[in-house]
């Protein structure tokens, strides 16, 4: 599909999410957000920004591997983004000005297209907002290695790639051990927990785009 189709037909397929129906297929033992919240108390608010460009005919999507440090998410793989502070305006600017921090893309080198699904997540407390950006280029990274360990970068494609669907155990960063945990495995790195709940929704996204076309 052409980087101008794409573009164009993603921002009309954000209007209309599946929601929590895609978030049970990669966590189904976890209760969705909008239950969960139910019973949530003093949570806070952050934005992640989803960043496709292209690259010739295809279509890449940005995550970013955390530092080792003493919290939940240490080591995770997840979006750009991170907490609302004072001066943002909303969790779009937070999610923009965290994107700039970490990996040095502009805020008006990204067209946001749109909104995918909130993630609650009840180990940190945070009410995820994930917007989806396009880049009309590949981007020239600064990665800001006191956060950020690595930049991984993948074809959309790969989402929808059942072999890149794995169960397995997860150790998370403060030591706690899970079994049998939906995940994915791209680029050698697990991807799990809230960032492979967004990403699965992206990928039912995507699916409503017109098959016979190579993303």
């Amino acid at each position: 599909m052409a980087n101008e189709n794409l573009k164009y037909a993603l921002k009309e397929s954000l209007l209309h999410l599946p929601g929590e129906d895609a978030h049970r297929e990669m966590f189904p033992l976890r209760a969705v957000s909008s239950e969960a919240l139910k019973t949530a108390e003093n949570f806070r608010l952050s934005g992640v920004l989803a960043l496709i460009y292209p690259i010739e005919n295809n279509h890449q999507i940005i995550l970013t591997e955390r530092q080792d440090y003493d919290g939940n998410h240490s080591s995770q793989m997840s979006f750009p983004g991170g907490k609302i502070e004072q001066s943002d305006k909303d969790s779009l600017d937070a999610a923009l000005r965290e994107t700039y921090e970490e990996i040095g893309v502009l805020p008006d080198q990204v067209e946001v297209l749109g909104k995918l699904t909130d993630v609650y997540i009840p180990v940190s407390n945070f009410l995820v907002h994930p917007y989806v950006g396009y880049l009309d280029m590949a981007p020239s990274f600064i990665i800001n290695e006191r956060e950020v360990k690595q930049i991984v970068t993948f074809d959309l494609t790969e989402l929808s790639n059942k072999e890149n669907r794995i169960i397995t155990d997860i150790t998370t960063g403060k030591g706690i051990k899970m079994k049998n945990i939906p995940a994915l495995y791209i680029s050698e790195k697990i991807i799990w927990g809230a960032t492979a709940l967004m990403l699965n929704e992206l990928k039912f996204v995507l699916q409503k785009l017109k098959t016979n076309h190579p993303l």
